[in-house]
């Protein structure tokens, strides 16, 4: 012992920037240590206790003697003074008191261990706490009988002394606040210090805080650590449904009733929703649940769109057994009303008495430039808010601007996912399909369609909801499904039309040498070889025009024409020649005109999208008209040259028109084909019937083609076939067809065909073979019949996926329905080939002007070749998966949702997924990995939603990089949830101590993208959108000439001056060059932006500035591939 020295024994402290409350605390420890012979032990009471604060003593506190650690809890200082009467008084009211405030004292040290960081630092330094925790020499308790406000650090031994005050044993306490410590050393006061510590200490319970600390490192289950990423992103979702779920007022089923509850949760907070269910799930019954809460228990009125044929067969007689009053209209409805809506005898009210309006089969409104389109728009804008469902089971069709054309209709706002780190709605949309061109899956617009669609797929439903029941036909059965099976039918296509393909493949520049390249752009007309290959210089004329480009939509007309002529030619001779007549009638109509010096220009194909459809005709039809609008001087031509190509092309129309007229007497091999699986079929179900009705039910077929000219031809075939073949005698006056505008004849054959599921009931069972178009490929319940004959080349999937529920329905009584697809074997590859050359050169037109859009609202290709020889290829093995999972990838987190919330019920589960300690993590083996990733689901200060990165790691665990060197972090959400997605509970941990300390690094990676993205949306100039040229002048224009608009000048210029879609842009652009004076033009402005709804866009708010600390690591996982494990 040496003799003792006043200096190390401090008599007051607190934090300055020259001397800290732990400066002292280490001096009074080391003075004492150094001073006598032994260690003297250690006595702390404390409310609060960090890592942090620890490190600050650490190394004083590991040299000295034995160290008590009293823990308590401060008073309430939150609690009113005045006692609430629910709170008890007396004793239990303060033991209730106290209870809550351990609580939260109890959480307060969680969080304080949860952001001690994830750095090899900040591991190491709570890895040395647990360490001397562990030592031996520590011991640590609880006081828990009542509040404990002191903060002493007391020494004892032959100097005994005290250093007590308002510091807590934290950082912040012993070297930040403005704290404030006496230091007392006289015997006498130490002793009764000692004494209440004593008192204290008894009273007081063991407590594990090295188990707290330790939580972290514990081997946690890879799926513990998944379900806490999906608590972070669906937690507070998914428990307030189940605090605020209410009963079904239409008894709808477990699965529908969860739709319903997701999407009013959708339209509460966007004011629209997107219910994306595949076919036959029930999303009319999820529709009239909320219809019922508008009408009945809001008492407000509500509008109803939807296909003539589903408002005749489904709409109307479903909210008539309801007893729910709606409008029910038709798109054309729409279309021709909306002007004279609220007027006496319209179908229309005012727009502004509705406050609700469902869509059904809303992808038919994907397509932003059509007249329905704009009709809804101006529905939906007008002085009281609309809430708006659009339901349809396949928003995706050609490419994924759909989707962004569906959302327009309730988001207006391009800023409105700001805060979720999604500034511009059409940059993200522009940025997904930028990144794979040719994918139709919305994998890369997950953040914004897990907020504004609902999307469950059968496979969906048979897993979380087993055992579901529901009533049909007043009678209560489980949910089933049929097993869809696929049957391919090979036919010669060169049988019937021998060579002619050939002929044709060259009339459409298959061997043109033009180079397949987009960016080398290229002309529509093809001048090659006039007379052998059309030039189809009667769609372009601009072509042609004096010192002038080719237009970009009628580039963009003759690409589709080209492809429109593969598939009718494909489908049947018939519907080729019929499209060939009035293309031939189009070619005589512009010649004549040519002669009389004008030129028909016509316009973009406005309510045409698809070129396999039967609104072609009416396109075509549409351009022989000499209107003001299409028609040109032809002096402003070389007319000669433009003559000369469109005679040249009508003398190759006619020649293959003629050729097929005469092969039309003669036998048709693909219709004879279809003749031998309706044999098969009759045949199979007089084995299989025991009575008459399901002999009939399991025969009954629904032929689609894509076009009503080939349902014509082959009505008109298979009744001679009936006729005279015998094994078809049961369809003898019993097949109908469902193609034209005929709606009241449609629908009384949809209930002749289908009466228990489609009519009333009551109706005679009519028909077992329709033949029909599309138009019975959406909305209406055909479960009665077993067959579905495609009798085209499946061009489009999703076409597919659509008839497939129109018999693979809730209700079935079938247990398997049968698919069979007709294929053109021989020449399918030559087929495809052509039609993907015709695509290119779809998207060369866009390419070569640099401008975006060639026609408004499509993006330059019709549906999606690479995906589609996919779906081809499967259903020529017979492969049922399309119709198995929809044909789409997941649009929300429906099935990350159901997973929580299942394993959420078990509270072993709930607890582990709950208490884990932030920066937790674990890894496991993914088989058919062979390359090993980091995913990361951070916190950003209170920031209410989670961010997630994925760092993909080379060989040596180190990041990948690109070719700048920068490391790869990836930010899609889907992405980072596919790839931390374990499978199930049963997977083990696989973590290697090399694995462990690469995610140190890799977590530096992914902090600081995030970082980055979050920074970059905190800059108010990263949010500014760049308004389009013509906007920009069509404000100017404004400004200029509407000071007599007075107070609405402003609000226009507004209204004008933001970034629209290139719809609006190419209407902008018509109004600036509208005939007239500038007032007039301004005039016209102003009546523009009222019909498209052209509202103030809103700047986004810039997100607060944030630094690396406000960035916090909730949990990680590690997918390693096999050898990495060993």
């Amino acid at each position: 012992m040496t003799t003792p020295s006043e200096d190390f024994r401090p008599t007051f402290s607190t934090n300055r920037p020259q001397s800290t409350v732990a400066d002292a605390i280490n001096a009074l420890l080391a003075g004492m240590r150094t001073t006598l012979a032994a260690p003297p032990p250690v006595s702390i009471a404390t409310a609060y206790f960090n890592p942090a604060g620890f490190g600050l003593l650490a190394d004083e506190l590991e040299q000295a003697g034995q160290v008590r650690l009293l823990l308590g809890a401060d008073p309430d200082q939150t609690r009113p003074r005045i006692r609430p009467l629910a709170v008890g008084s007396g004793r239990r009211g303060e033991r209730q008191q106290i209870k809550r405030v351990l609580e939260g004292h109890l959480r307060r040290l969680e969080e304080d261990r949860d952001l001690i960081g994830f750095t090899i630092e900040a591991d190491a330094a709570a890895r040395r706490l647990v360490d001397w925790l562990h030592s031996g020499r520590v011991e640590v308790r609880r006081y828990e009988t009542g509040f404990l406000h002191g903060k002493a650090f007391v020494v004892d031994g032959s100097l005994p002394g005290v250093i007590a005050g308002s510091s807590n044993f934290t950082y912040a306490g012993l070297a930040v606040n403005k704290e404030l410590n006496l230091g007392q050393y006289d015997p006498a006061t130490v002793r009764e210090v000692r004494e209440w510590y004593e008192e204290m200490w008894r009273a007081a319970a063991p407590f594990d805080l090295s188990a707290l600390y330790e939580s972290r490192w514990l081997p946690h289950s890879p799926w513990e650590v998944f379900l806490r990423m999906l608590y972070e992103l669906y937690g507070a979702e998914v428990e307030q449904e189940q605090r605020a779920r209410s009963s079904s007022r239409l008894k709808l089923t477990a699965f529908q009733s969860d739709g319903v509850w997701r999407a009013q949760r959708i339209l509460d907070r966007l004011n629209g929703v997107i219910v994306a269910d595949e076919v036959g799930l029930g999303k009319t019954f999820i529709a009239g649940e909320i219809l019922h809460e508008t009408v009945i228990a809001n008492r407000q009125k509500a509008l109803v769109i939807a296909p003539a044929t589903l408002r005749d067969s489904t709409w109307d007689p479903f909210l008539r057994e309801r007893n729910l009053r709606a409008d029910v209209i038709s798109f054309e409805e729409l279309a021709t009303g909306l002007p004279t809506a609220g007027r006496a005898g319209a179908v229309l009210q005012d727009p502004d008495e509705y406050a609700l309006v469902v869509v059904d089969e809303a992808h038919a409104l994907r397509n932003a430039a059509t007249k329905r389109a704009e009709a809804l728009r101006a529905l939906l804008t007008g002085a009281v808010p609309k809430r708006v469902v659009l339901l349809t089971a396949t928003p995706v069709n050609n490419s994924l601007i759909d989707l962004y054309n569906l959302i327009s209709y309730f988001v207006t706002n391009d800023a409105a996912f700001a805060e979720s780190g999604v500034p511009s709605l059409r940059r993200y949309f522009d940025r997904a399909m930028a990144m794979s061109p040719d994918d139709l899956s919305p994998k890369h617009l997950f953040d914004v369609l897990d907020k504004v669609a609902v999307r469950r797929t059968r496979r969906f439903v048979r897993h979380h909801y087993v055992g579901d029941r529901v009533a049909i036909n007043g009678v209560v059965r489980h949910i089933t499904f049929p097993t869809p099976k696929v049957r391919r039918v090979d036919y010669d296509l060169d049988k019937a039309l021998p060579g002619l393909f050939d002929r044709l493949a060259t009339a459409l520049g298959a061997h043109v040498n033009h180079s397949d390249r987009i960016e080398d752009g290229g002309s529509a007309v093809l001048l090659d070889a006039p007379g052998e290959v059309l030039t189809l210089a009667r769609y372009v004329p601009s072509r042609f025009r004096r010192g002038g480009d080719e237009e970009q939509y009628e580039q963009q007309n003759a690409g589709l024409l080209r492809s429109a002529l593969l598939k009718r030619f494909e489908s049947s001779a018939y519907a080729f020649q019929r499209t060939l007549d009035k293309m031939i009638d189009g070619h005589e109509a512009f010649l004549f005109a040519l002669n009389h010096g004008v030129v028909l220009t016509g316009d973009a194909l406005r309510e045409w999208i698809s070129s396999d459809g039967d609104d072609l005709d009416d396109f075509l039809s549409s351009l022989n008209a000499a209107d003001d609008n299409n028609v040109r001087n032809a002096g402003e031509f070389d007319a000669a040259a433009l003559g000369a190509a469109v005679r040249a092309d009508l003398f190759l129309l006619v020649s293959f028109r003629d050729e097929v007229q005469d092969h039309q007497a003669g036998p048709d091999p693909k219709v004879d084909m279809l003749v031998e699986e309706l044999a098969v079929i009759a045949e199979e179900a007089a084995a299989e019937g025991i009575t008459p009705q399901q002999t009939r039910d399991k025969r009954k077929t629904l032929v689609f083609s894509y076009y009503s000219d080939t349902v014509d031809h082959i009505h008109m075939r298979l009744l001679a076939a009936v006729e005279t073949d015998p094994r078809l005698a049961c369809y003898r006056d019993r097949i109908a067809t469902a193609s034209g505008p005929d709606r009241s004849g449609r629908a009384e054959v949809i209930a002749g065909f289908s009466p228990r599921t489609a009519g009333g009931g009551v109706e005679e069972d009519r028909y077992d073979l329709i033949i029909t178009t599309d138009v019975l490929a959406e909305g209406v319940n055909l479960q009665q019949a077993r067959h579905i004959v495609n009798y085209d080349l499946p061009w489009n999937p999703m076409r597919l996926v659509q008839r497939h529920g129109r018999i693979d329905r809730i209700g079935s009584d079938h247990g398997a329905v049968f698919l069979r697809c007709f294929f053109p074997d021989e020449q399918l590859e030559r087929l495809l080939g052509l039609e993907e050359r015709l695509q290119r050169k779809l998207k060369q037109a866009s390419a070569a002007t640099g401008v975006g859009d060639v026609l408004p609202g499509f993006t330059g290709h019709d549906v999606n070749l690479t995906e589609t020889r996919e779906e081809i290829d499967r259903l020529r093995h017979e492969d049922a998966t399309l119709f198995e999972t929809g044909g789409a990838s997941a649009l929300s987190g429906e099935e990350y949702r159901r997973r929580l919330q299942a394993e959420l019920r078990h509270s072993f589960v709930r607890q582990a997924v709950l208490q884990l300690p932030w920066g937790s993590g674990s890894g496991f083996v993914q088989i058919s990995s062979t390359q090993p990733g980091l995913i990361f689901c951070a916190r950003i200060g209170d920031h209410p939603r989670p961010w997630f990165r994925y760092v993909p790691l080379g060989a040596g665990l180190e990041a990948t990089v690109d070719e700048q060197g920068r490391p790869i972090v990836v930010s899609d959400t889907l992405a980072c949830l596919a790839a931390a997605d374990p499978g199930g509970q049963q997977v083990p941990a696989a973590l290697t101590e090399d694995v462990y300390r690469a995610a140190f690094s890799a977590w530096t990676h992914a902090r600081q993208d995030i970082l980055t993205s979050w920074m970059r949306n905190a800059d108010p100039a990263n949010l500014q959108q760049p308004v389009p040229k013509v906007m920009r002048e069509a404000a100017d224009l404004v400004r200029r000439h509407g000071a007599y608009l007075g107070a609405q000048q402003d609000d226009l210029v507004s209204r004008l001056q933001a970034p629209y879609s290139p719809r609006i842009l190419r209407a902008v652009r018509d109004g600036l060059a509208h005939p007239g004076a500038a007032r007039q033009r301004v005039d016209h402005l102003a009546e523009l932006a009222d019909r498209l709804g052209l509202i103030r866009q809103p700047s986004p708010e810039p997100l607060p500035t944030i630094t690396e600390d406000d960035i916090r690591l909730v949990c990680w996982l590690a997918t390693v591939p096999g050898q990495l494990t060993c």
